[in-house]
């Protein structure tokens, strides 16, 4: 359960509610997001910092589920940020949301090369947050509102699954992009070399005719790969 004291709803949430972890530096914007999500029995804020210096001792006592990143100076310091959340001696397992806004699908492929499981801004109304909350508990890649590419290409037919040809492992590699994982983690979860994680990646982009990682990664949610 939540417990903090702010919290209006604490000890009501189900013994199986996804655990929420939030780092926000400003403190009228974490008690906005606790009023959001605290009604909500299927979610649970198990602990706050303002920084994610106090945030990776602490996630390693939390160990939650989902950690809410608010936005910090850049997205390069919060990119540092995503990947010192999920070193193996913080929360590795956790998948992480940004709270910010992916201007481009540039910024989005690097969002998910360092880990993060996607993002979107606080400017949305209440009821969005939760689905975008809950769809990232369920093992969703998300970006609200869309990215839009840097230049403009074509947008490539879009191919049925049981007609690219993919192998099992390039199946692999795809859903464990889509979940949000580096290549370095997917190499390290399947037991293969980063360099082959990236062959087997290359392919698969190639067999469903996604032009980066951030459309392969939607491709496999939207095709069930993330189960």
């Amino acid at each position: 359960m939540c417990g903090h004291p702010q919290c209006p709803t604490a000890g009501t949430h189900r013994p199986t509610a996804t655990r929420i972890f939030l780092v926000e530096r400003h403190p009228v914007v974490s008690a906005g997001l606790r009023s959001v999500l605290a009604p909500d029995p299927d979610l649970a804020v198990v602990g706050s910092a303002t920084d994610v210096a106090h945030a990776v001792p602490a996630v390693r006592r939390a160990r939650p589920d989902l950690v809410l990143l608010g936005r910090g100076p850049d997205l390069d310091a919060d990119l540092a940020a995503v990947a010192a959340l999920r070193r193996p001696d913080a929360a590795p397992g956790a998948r992480v949301l940004l709270l910010r806004r992916a201007a481009t699908t540039t910024e989005a492929s690097r969002i998910l090369m360092a880990g993060g499981s996607g993002c979107f801004p606080l400017d949305l109304p209440p009821e969005r947050i939760l689905d975008a909350v809950h769809l990232a508990a369920a093992g969703a890649t998300l970006f609200l509102p869309a990215p839009t590419p840097l230049r403009p290409h074509p947008v490539p037919a879009e191919r049925p699954l049981d007609q690219t040809g993919l192998t099992d492992r390039e199946r692999q590699v795809l859903t464990q992009l889509a979940l949000g994982h580096s290549n370095a983690e997917i190499a390290r979860r399947l037991t293969l070399a980063e360099a082959t994680v990236k062959k087997h990646l290359t392919h698969a982009m190639r067999k469903t005719g996604q032009p980066d990682r951030l459309r392969a990664a939607l491709y496999a949610v939207r095709h069930g790969l993330t189960g």
